[in-house]
């Protein structure tokens, strides 16, 4: 039987998906079971080709983004998970291809869906890290504050994230409470906020819910996102020393069974 270039291209691609789908479903187990540290690689993108941009990218160095380890070791042992080191970051080089870019809100399920396998195909086919990887950050940075750069999105199926944060030390802190929001979402942590407000949902995005709902908080459920001032303001925390994990995101991501 004959087989054409196309049939071969074909049969090629679909080999590659396969071992992408093992690969990730692998990796997925091992990330579920907390038995030892995972290793999350941070890859950075200059997001708007800014030189404020490039001078964040070249001055990132891993200690850059300990405090997302030292808030997940501290918030573990309040349920009872003492490794010493859940995380292990490594930073690969920069990536100078964008990523696909994020659907519309309203585009639909299915446009949705088209985005995630292309988001993983290209998560694949751009690596720049050849170590060990359970967990992909793919972390653009933008100099300008007032853009859409704070759209982020984290995906459970590939262990990814797409994150946007801004270029310039002063927010290393607070872009590490955007990273690790959406590091959770790749462990199978749900959002907890009301996406139309981004006002926490009581009780779950409530870091302490005793108080009573619309009650003025001092911290913030890391998935809830926002330390809630009132009923209608809520604020993104300056660090993860503002951020705990609520009972049902320590479910969601393996720590209580």
């Amino acid at each position: 039987m004959t087989v054409t270039f196309k049939q071969f291209r074909i049969f090629i691609l679909l080999c590659i998906l396969a071992y992408v789908a093992a690969d990730q479903y692998i990796a997925e187990q091992h990330a579920g079971s907390w038995a030892d540290s995972l290793d999350v690689i941070i890859y950075p993108i200059n997001g708007d080709t800014s030189p404020q941009s490039q001078k964040m990218i070249q001055s990132l160095t891993v200690e850059n983004f300990s405090s997302i380890n030292q808030f997940l070791k501290r918030e573990a042992k309040r349920y009872g998970i003492h490794i010493d080191q859940l995380i292990k970051i490594h930073l690969a080089p920069t990536i100078n291809k964008k990523p696909p870019p994020l659907p519309d809100i309203d585009s639909g399920m299915l446009n949705v869906m088209w985005w995630s396998l292309k988001m993983r195909w290209w998560a694949w086919y751009e690596n720049t890290y050849k170590g060990q990887k359970d967990i992909r950050l793919f972390i653009e940075y933008y100099a300008d504050e007032a853009t859409n750069s704070h759209v982020s999105v984290g995906l459970q199926k590939g262990l990814l994230s797409l994150i946007k944060n801004y270029a310039g030390s002063d927010y290393i802190e607070r872009n590490n409470v955007i990273i690790a929001h959406e590091m959770l979402h790749t462990l199978g942590a749900t959002d907890k906020y009301n996406p139309d407000t981004l006002i926490p949902l009581f009780p779950d995005g409530y870091a302490n819910p005793s108080l009573g709902i619309y009650q003025q908080q001092k911290q913030a459920e890391i998935m809830g996102g926002r330390i809630l001032i009132s009923e209608d303001i809520a604020i993104v925390p300056e660090s993860l020393e503002f951020c705990i994990v609520g009972e049902k995101t320590a479910k969601e991501i393996g720590w209580i069974k």
